[in-house]
């Protein structure tokens, strides 16, 4: 399933969507903001550490305009790791009670992060989106993070292309009847 748009800037996205991962992100920026290395750490924001843990749980919605749907409902530990490991958050639709990764932070490349997330949550990234992952070098992750997911990619790309051989090799078999 391919991502969603979502304006989470509706006045009544609240009756909506259930913002499952927003204490945790919001407790990250505050400890981001406490080590800041600009001396801002007795303020509510740092403008160059782009740290703003004065927006309160409730008010900590993602930043860019999409949802990228989970197969499945993931754990308080999984919700966790998906806030503290990368630029994403964790959403529930109320309506349909599905889950879904939303990013926290925009303005670049994020694929790496939504590609890490999906990692963290299933084990795999999304096969929609095994193309759209930027592999120019480790963007928005760490070196380690980023040998990860290009590990990643490589088993489900070497799946993939088996998966084409074998079915181009049954349309060669129909063709040639």
């Amino acid at each position: 399933m391919k991502s969603i748009h979502v304006d989470w800037s509706d006045e009544n996205i609240y009756q909506y969507w259930d913002f499952v991962g927003a204490e945790i992100v919001y407790h990250k920026e505050n400890l981001r903001l406490q080590q800041c290395p600009h001396g801002n750490h007795n303020l509510e924001h740092c403008f160059e550490c782009n740290c703003f843990p004065d927006e309160r749980r409730n008010d900590n919605l993602p930043s860019m305009n999409f949802a990228y749907p989970l197969e499945f409902e993931p754990s308080e530990d999984i919700i966790y790791r998906v806030c503290n490991e990368t630029n994403c958050t964790v959403v529930r639709q109320i309506s349909s009670d599905y889950y879904f990764l939303a990013l926290t932070g925009g303005g670049m490349n994020l694929s790496q992060d939504i590609a890490l997330a999906y990692i963290i949550a299933e084990g795999c990234i999304q096969w929609e989106m095994l193309e759209d992952v930027y592999i120019g070098g480790p963007f928005s992750v760490s070196k380690e993070k980023y040998q990860l997911i290009l590990t990643e990619l490589r088993r489900q790309l070497k799946v993939s292309i088996s998966n084409q051989i074998s079915k181009l090799r049954e349309v060669k078999k129909q063709l040639s009847k």
